[in-house]
């Protein structure tokens, strides 16, 4: 961006003040000339050298410069690294012996090195380099930052501070310049998760995987005469006292809900418990990554709100108010929109989907407590005859409402199966009777992940040695 395009606010008052240095050198030249002192010269030419050469740094230093910053990924994965490139051009004869350039970074990312940049935390996260400039001179410098935040990261405004060569005069201007990053959220392997094997209808005596059968159970019917006795569907039988026999689809149909409870809350903290919801969201990731990669059309149902980008724009008209990381502010930032609570990702099993499912969930804001089973309600497209559906939530907001509907789901001939997270000592506060249960565990898990995040580079993103048995 060319610093000719931004308007610098100037103190008239104290350039106004400093016109007496001026009068002051003429008053010495006037005297120098009248009494011939070489001494009345030199201090009339000191004096002019020292009212003009700080205001001519202070009024053209920070014109005919061009500063442009670049991500080298504008997508990433929880635990890579971002390399931040800064590059700013001295486009005139005047070079600028000290030149400060503050980023901020919202919400912050912790740095690789501390000693190629200074961060100064107050109310906003800032990193900040000095720089000198020759005449016509363009310098790029590299900033790398660890990827342990999920979510949407904006690397701006920048300031630009600089002064005249006795550092008498210092002026500064904001450039409202700024670069995008979405951190998706940590996948990790199933086993890492404590997955063995899934049954979303209990004890199931056949120990084949479904990514070995070519048929996939949608559902039960009556029993029609000629029907394959391994057809015969004895729970529902036991349940409506009529032989029920089962219904397939062929695999190319299996479908896979990530029913994602992205709400939570502490007691202990009065408000929400960030590390359980971000454990939560990786775990619904991680799930609906191995879905994908065994086959399944994955979608996704969320009772969260998302964070998006409105149509592009000129970069010069966002808003400074980008300073820290706070919903408000951002929803102010006329290029960012926080949606209403319930966000749905209609299933699909091409290659696609895995950047729809990770993009939606990195964008995820948790910030309202709205009900899962409000947002089951307005969706029933989400529920066809047939699919499995995993619900994804804290321990602390599960309730009875909502087991009433996976029950009621279940009739219907879905296979629904809880995955939980929280703490070891907390209680489930509903009943859930018998559907099947996997407890993920809570804020020492996702210490252990994050921890291990980095030695799980050989594996592929999203996979797992062990196999869900979801039949």
């Amino acid at each position: 961006m060319n610093t000719d395009l931004v308007k610098i606010e100037r103190d008239e008052e104290m350039l106004k003040k400093r016109r007496l240095w001026y009068a002051l050198a003429v008053g010495l030249l006037f005297i120098s000339v009248v009494t011939r002192q070489p001494l009345a010269f030199l201090a009339a030419l000191f004096t002019v050298v020292v009212a003009f050469v700080p205001e001519l740094w202070y009024r053209r230093a920070l014109r005919h410069l061009v500063v442009r910053q670049w991500v080298d990924h504008n997508h990433l994965f929880f635990g890579e690294v971002v390399t931040l490139s800064m590059r700013i051009e001295n486009q005139k004869w005047l070079p600028l012996p000290w030149l400060a350039a503050e980023n901020t970074i919202t919400p912050p990312l912790a740095p690789v090195s501390k000693r190629a940049l200074r961060l100064r935390k107050a109310n906003e996260d800032t990193f900040a380099n000095t720089w000198l400039l020759w005449s016509f001179q363009r310098v790029t410098r590299h900033y790398r930052f660890f990827c342990h935040a999920r979510g949407f990261h904006v690397f701006g405004p920048i300031r630009l501070r600089s002064s005249d060569p006795f550092g008498w005069l210092e002026c500064d201007m904001t450039l409202p310049v700024a670069e995008n990053l979405l951190i998706y959220p940590l996948i990790a392997p199933l086993e890492t998760l404590g997955f063995a094997s899934v049954h979303p209808f209990g004890d199931y005596a056949s120990d084949r995987r479904l990514i070995e059968d070519p048929l996939r159970f949608a559902g039960v019917r009556d029993y029609q005469l000629g029907d394959d006795p391994r057809r015969i569907h004895w729970k529902a039988t036991a349940r409506t006292h009529t032989l029920q026999s089962k219904l397939y689809e062929p695999s190319s149909l299996r479908r896979l809900l990530v029913l994602l409870d992205a709400w939570n809350y502490s007691e202990d903290l009065k408000e929400a418990d960030v590390e359980i919801q971000e454990l939560t969201i990786s775990v619904a990731a991680s799930i609906a990554l191995w879905g994908l990669d065994n086959n399944y059309m994955v979608g996704l149902l969320s009772n969260s709100s998302l964070m998006t980008l409105q149509a592009e724009r000129p970069a010069s008209s966002l808003s400074d108010s980008l300073v820290e990381w706070d919903i408000k502010r951002l929803e102010n930032a006329t290029s960012i929109k926080i949606s209403a609570p319930g966000i749905s990702v209609p299933f699909a099993s091409d290659y696609g989907q895995y950047e729809r499912i990770l993009s939606h969930l990195a964008r995820l804001v948790p910030r309202f407590n709205t009900p899962i089973e409000h947002i089951m309600d307005t969706e029933d497209t989400m529920f066809p005859l047939g699919t499995t559906i995993l619900l994804v939530s804290a321990k602390t907001s599960l309730n009875a409402a909502t087991i009433e509907r996976l029950l009621d789901l279940r009739a219907r001939g879905a296979a629904v199966y809880l995955v939980l997270t929280g703490e070891p000592d907390v209680d489930l506060a509903t009943d859930i009777y018998d559907l099947p249960l996997h407890s993920v565990g809570g804020k020492e898990k996702w210490h252990e992940l994050i921890s291990t995040v980095g030695e799980q580079k050989s594996e592929t993103v999203g996979t797992s040695s062990t196999a869900l048995q979801l039949d």
